[in-house]
């Protein structure tokens, strides 16, 4: 029996997002790279997914077309995006604070390479952390 060396000890499943799809419980650890293509990325519902899912979307272009991330329901995402503007001291947060979940964040077209969005369940909910380097780059909608 062949030993897995190092090298693949901390490999990423990687997809570049090229259209809109709805995502599956096969997709948990997958970090999707945005930008190539303007798409909607609909979650799994959380029953689907179950406990411990989660996903990356990371934005790797300069000039970035915008990749929407669907939650199926209302209210089940949780958390928050930090952003920012170079060297401005005032921190931004989105959504602002707000005591219900959203259902769709967007990497806008004023993304930067490198801003990005990690989301997760818990089997109940979906919980989000993410950082930009402008502005409400990244923005959620809450309804």
């Amino acid at each position: 029996m062949a030993k897995l060396g190092r090298y693949s000890a901390q490999r990423r499943k990687v997809e570049d997002v090229t259209a809109s799809k709805t995502l599956t419980d096969a997709d948990c650890g997958t970090m999707f790279t945005c930008g190539g293509a303007t798409a909607t990325l609909t979650l799994p519902t959380v029953a689907n997914c179950g406990k411990g899912w989660w996903a990356e979307f990371w934005v790797d272009k300069a000039s970035p077309a915008a990749t929407t991330i669907q939650a199926q329901g209302t209210n089940l995402v949780f958390g928050f995006v930090l952003t920012v503007d170079d060297n401005d001291p005032n921190v931004q947060i989105n959504p602002p604070a707000v005591e219900t979940g959203t259902e769709q964040i967007t990497l806008t077209t004023s993304c930067c390479a490198g801003d990005h969005v990690k989301i997760w369940s818990d089997g109940v909910n979906y919980f989000m952390s993410g950082q930009s380097q402008k502005v409400n780059a990244i923005t959620a909608v809450v309804e």
